[in-house]
Formats: structure tokens, sequence, C-alpha cells
């Protein structure tokens, strides 16, 4: 039995690799791409902020729909789609308007796929081991983008629409490995459904406090990663290859974190960790408008994936628990709508800040993080595991 869940296991972090790896490579050349258009940088902003529209429309949907037909139809649709959206914007690489389009589309791919994945691997894992699984699954995403975003440059410098065809294909070769290898998890449940019958009702139950914090999470980290260059450039003129270098660096602390830290946990030791977690993104906070030099920035990089890699896979794994085996698809794609709402008012909200001055977004990041840090325990106190 153990042997069979590994295997499966084993597949759906091959697929979520490829995933990221595939992803990601598309992340160097879209700031060229803009300025290839010669349109305002502004675009830069929408194109992200499409994607993440797209995903944040779309999950509460592919969540409902999970819960019925089951997770690989959703898996394997989702990866063709995804597929492609960038083959299509590969071959009209010269038109904005298709890579509009191709974004949303992919983004709407994105909501599927994360309800997939993250759903199978609750599926197919107890309460008790989920975490360490879980952050198997965030260890083998991590690889992607320590990975991705270098080949993408590399390949962007020969001809800018040679990432999005080979993205294409990679996601591709996920979509073989899934159809090939992954089986469907999901067996719908005999037990009377629960109260939870639509996707807002969560927010009147604990878990909603969890969803809460889930938001104000990805909308701090967001926040920053927008932000956090135009930092570096202010105080010590970082270059964009001193950026790759910074983030590939945190990049491979957080694949540890969540391959050597996180799957060694378990059940009922993830709230001392979030802890842990929210204090490193804390000080990095504070930290970051005083930046001296790249051995600083890179320390503040570090602390921030780190202790995201804690927090984030820690209350994905902990939402999850919080559903029955006929709500998890729903649930899962409840948090991923929030985690894109995140991405969206995220980075247009620390860039205002910024605007204002430069440090502002980094002190208001360190308020986020003490806000989420309340709903983190406000979940936990309700759930009764502290005084």
């Amino acid at each position: 039995m153990k042997n069979n869940l590994m295997k499966h296991i084993v597949f759906i972090m091959l697929v979520q690799f490829l995933i990221y790896f595939g992803f990601s490579m598309i992340i160097p050349v879209m700031p060229q791409l803009i300025v290839d258009y010669n349109v305002s940088t502004m675009h830069l902003g929408f194109v992200l902020a499409i994607y993440s529209i797209a995903s944040f429309i779309s999950a509460p949907f592919f969540g409902i729909l999970s819960d019925k037909t089951g997770r690989r139809p959703l898996l394997i649709g989702g990866l063709l789609i995804f597929s492609l959206s960038f083959f299509v914007f590969a071959v009209f690489s010269h038109s904005l308007t298709i890579l509009y389009i191709t974004r949303f589309v992919g983004g709407m791919a994105s909501g599927a796929l994360y309800t997939a994945t993250t759903s199978m691997v609750a599926d197919l894992t107890s309460v008790h081991d989920r975490t360490k699984y879980m952050g198997l699954i965030g260890m083998s995403m991590g690889f992607g983008f320590v990975f991705g975003p270098g080949i993408g440059g590399i390949l962007g410098s020969v001809a800018m629409s040679i990432p999005f065809f080979m993205t294409s294909a990679v996601i591709l070769v996920a979509l073989f490995v899934a159809f090939l290898f992954i089986q469907e998890t999901y067996k719908p449940s005999t037990t009377a459904p629960g109260k939870i019958t639509m996707a807002k009702e969560y927010f009147i139950q604990p878990v909603g406090i969890l969803l809460v914090a889930t938001f104000f999470v990805m909308f701090m980290m967001s926040g920053m990663e927008s932000t956090f260059q135009l930092l570096g450039q202010k105080r010590i003129n970082i270059t964009p290859g001193q950026m790759g270098v910074l983030f590939f660096i945190g990049g491979i602390f957080n694949v540890i974190v969540q391959g050597g830290v996180i799957r060694k946990l378990k059940d009922g030791q993830e709230y001392p960790a979030m802890i842990i977690g929210q204090v490193l993104a804390l000080i990095a906070f504070i930290m970051l408008p005083y930046m001296t030099g790249l051995v600083y920035a890179g320390i503040c990089i570090v602390l921030l994936m780190s202790g995201n890699a804690l927090v984030k896979t820690l209350m994905t794994s902990q939402i999850t628990k919080e559903a029955m085996s006929h709500e998890v698809g729903k649930l899962t794609a409840t948090t991923y709508s929030l985690d894109s709402l995140g991405r969206i008012v995220g980075p247009i909200f620390f860039n205002l800040l910024f605007v204002m001055y430069y440090g502002l977004p980094f002190y208001f990041g360190a308020l986020m993080v003490l806000l989420s840090t309340f709903f983190i325990y406000q979940y936990y106190r309700k759930r009764g595991n502290i005084a």
C-alpha cells in the first residue's frame, strides 16, 4: 500500500516539477517582451494581473467540478490547455493582444492544475502524514523554479519565442506522464454531505480564519517580490543578473525547507513551525529598508523564502485536513482563488507604497506578517490546540 502511495506521489511530483520548470522559463523574457512591443511598462503588471484574475475566477468552478467528476480529467485537460496557451503565443509572439488572451487562458488552466494536484495529494494521504507529502510536492515545485528561469533566460537570448515553445513542450511531457502514470484518486464519499454547500460558507467556520491568513501571506509575498528589485536598484544598484543569483539561492533554501524540514514534521507540529516561518519573514521585512549590499540582500531573500516555504505549505496542508472527502477540491480551489487575489492586489498596493517612500512597502509587509500571524493564532486557538 505504501509503495503504491509513493509511486503516485512521485509521479505527481514529476508533473509538478515539469509544470513549474516550464512556467518559470518565461519569467526572464516577459519584461523584455513588453519593451519590444514599445508600450508602457505598465502592461507587464497588467499581463501578470490578468493571469491571476483568471485563476481567481476559475478556481472555485474547478474545485466544485473536481468533487463531482474527479481530479484526473481536470489534470489532463488543464495540462493540455496550459500547453496550448504557450504554443499559441509562441506562434503569434508579435501580438500583445494574443499575449493577453493566452495569459488569461493559461491562468484559468492553472486553477484546474492546482486544484487537481493538491486534491490528489489530499485524497491519497491521511491527516497524519499529509504534511510530509505536501512538503515533497512543494520541493518539486521549488526545484522547477530554481532551474527554469536560468534556462529561459538563455533561450530568450536566442529568440523571445523559444522559451514559450519550450514551455509548451515541457508541459506536453507532463501531460503524457499524467496520462500514462497517474490514476484517478477521488472516491466519492458515501457519508452524508457536510454542512458547507457553498465556498463562501467556509468563512463562517474556523478554517475561514486560516483562509484569510493565506490571503495575507500571499498578498505580502507577491508585493515584496514586485518591489524587491526596485529597492535593490535604489539602495545598492543591483543588476538583473544579481537578482537572478539571489532568487536562485533563495529557491535552493526553499527546496531544502520543503524537502528537509516540512516532510519530517508530524501531525500537530504545524503551528510552531508556522510561527518560526512568520518570525523569519518579519525579521526580513524589517531588515529590507536598510539594505547595504548584496550579501545583506541575500540574507533577506533566504529568510523570506524559507519562512514562506514553511508557512504556505503548512497552511495548505492544514486547510485540506479541514475538508471532508467530497469537498477537498472545493476547499483547495478556494485557497488557490485567495492566493490569486493576493497576487492581484499585492503588487499594485506595494508599488503604490514604494512610490510614496521606498521603505514603506516593507514596513507595511512587517505589519502584514503580524496580522497574518494573529489569524493563524486565532485559528489554532479556536481549534483548541493552544490556550
